[in-house]
């Protein structure tokens, strides 16, 4: 199973993503078990973006799929 981390370091290395796809089952166990906070500690409300990406939902991946614009 991938982890917040994967995601972070699959958009660091993919300099032409430019969308992220995302299972939102997936998301709520990444928040469950490893709730990603900020420099104080408290845990980050996750909006439609990610790390400056756009999200879009979907039950059609496992976990998360970067998208670039064809």
């Amino acid at each position: 199973m991938k982890m917040f981390k994967d995601l972070e370091l699959a958009i660091f290395y993919n300099d032409d993503a430019t969308k992220i796809k995302m299972n939102e089952e997936w998301l709520g166990d990444q928040i469950r078990y490893r709730p990603a906070l900020d420099d104080q500690g408290d845990p980050l409300i996750m909006s439609m973006n990610f790390m400056g990406m756009p999200v879009e939902f979907s039950e059609d991946v496992e976990d998360f799929e970067l998208k670039s614009e064809d």
